[in-house]
């Protein structure tokens, strides 16, 4: 089976940040199932992609614009060498599927392909609501602001009703596509995504911890709590303004050190606060923690940080919109969730750090729910999915 994976946002072969890291996995298993994969995305990618999964798919770039300094993938549709490009593509391949990530160029796809060719939209969250809080990014234009809502909810919702088939990551953003946009529930289908974390022997979990810990330059003799998520995403950026100036100026213990780390973040220290950057292996951080957070109070789609925490059996505290997309776990016995980032929440924060016998009951259930999200079970779900929808 012959797919076209189309990627206007960063880049899909290095998985740097949450959306990237998803499409990495996502390829990775379409290879491992054996179709023949072949993905457009910006040339601004070439030369940093995964040399291994490279050689296995077909790779074809793009020039990006910039419209008014913002990014040209809201107005993928409009970029002349996108158009040149996937038309070329489509022409000169025979795709059995073609598959968009975001909704950007969804519209252009459509047009250029063949009427019998099914067009995937791989929705990663409700772009309407991610677009609420990308306004408030101190770097998107002033001038589009007041229309900007509007442009990406009218935008989505011809997606949706072009889109032969639609992928979500969770029930909500399901149910919301399906509320507000009119869209059948029968073109919808949930696909969770595996994490790229490698899972250890839990026997050997204190001194891979202590490893791990001189590899990053980190205390032995601290209780460390991590928050990992790139930016500028808004929601990482807010979760680390709650970690910088609530969260961590409320629980200054002696024994408690905050680490952050990321795409795009800087490193730095200050009081209780590491802020290590970017990490090469992400594997190295998790499993140097003790626990983690996710003081996430906005945005949608399946937080792909809860997935890695779950396969790595990294107890977590959350909110409820933190954990959004993921639904198989129990409050108290596998992770603790919260409404919102409030007293409560440092509670649960302090709760933790006290209690190393809860740590290890969460550690423990994780191990068993992780298997829930294992790479096979995720595989065997895309190829069902994409045999039905040849079949139709």
């Amino acid at each position: 089976m012959s797919i076209l994976i189309v990627y206007p946002h960063g880049n899909a072969l290095n998985p740097k940040a949450g959306a990237e890291t998803r499409i990495w996995c996502f390829i990775s298993s379409l290879v491992n199932l054996n179709f023949k994969v072949s993905i457009l995305h910006s040339i601004r990618s070439k030369g940093f992609e995964d040399i291994n999964l490279k050689k296995k798919i077909n790779v074809y770039y793009y020039r990006d614009l910039d419209f008014f300094g913002l990014s040209d993938w809201y107005f993928t549709d409009l970029n002349p060498f996108f158009l040149n490009k996937l038309f070329h593509i489509i022409r000169k391949e025979r795709f059995d599927i073609i598959q968009i990530e975001f909704p950007w160029g969804l519209i252009s796809a459509k047009l250029l392909a063949k009427k019998t060719t099914p067009i995937i939209y791989d929705s990663l969250g409700v772009e309407s609501e991610f677009m609420k809080i990308a306004v408030t990014h101190p770097n998107f234009p002033k001038l589009l602001r007041p229309l900007a809502f509007s442009f990406s909810f009218l935008y989505e919702k011809v997606v949706c009703k072009l889109a032969d088939v639609i992928i979500n990551v969770s029930n909500i953003d399901r149910e919301s596509l399906i509320k507000n946009y009119g869209i059948e529930k029968s073109k919808t289908f949930l696909i969770q995504i595996p994490s790229i974390i490698h899972k250890i022997n839990p026997n050997n979990f204190e001194d891979i911890k202590i490893n791990n810990r001189e590899k990053l330059g980190l205390p032995k003799d601290k209780v460390i709590i991590i928050f990992h998520g790139g930016l500028p995403h808004p929601p990482n950026q807010e979760a680390i303004n709650l970690i910088e100036n609530y969260i961590s100026r409320n629980l200054q213990k002696e024994d408690i050190l905050f680490v952050l780390a990321g795409f795009n973040l800087k490193k730095y220290k200050k009081r209780n606060i590491i802020s290590l950057g970017f990490i090469d292996d992400l594997n190295d951080l998790l499993y140097a923690a003790d626990f983690a957070i996710i003081p996430i109070i906005s945005g949608s789609g399946m937080r792909v940080k809860c997935v890695d925490y779950i396969t790595a059996a990294l107890p977590f505290i959350t909110t409820k919109k933190g954990i959004e997309g993921i639904n198989f776990l129990l409050n108290g016995d596998d992770c603790l969730i919260y409404d919102t980032v409030n007293d409560e929440f440092l509670k649960g924060i302090y709760k933790l750090y006290k209690y190393k016998k809860l740590r290890e009951k969460l550690r423990n259930n994780l191990l068993k729910k992780s298997k829930i999200l294992s790479i096979n079970t995720i595989q065997n779900r895309i190829d069902k999915l994409y045999q039905k929808i040849i079949q139709h």
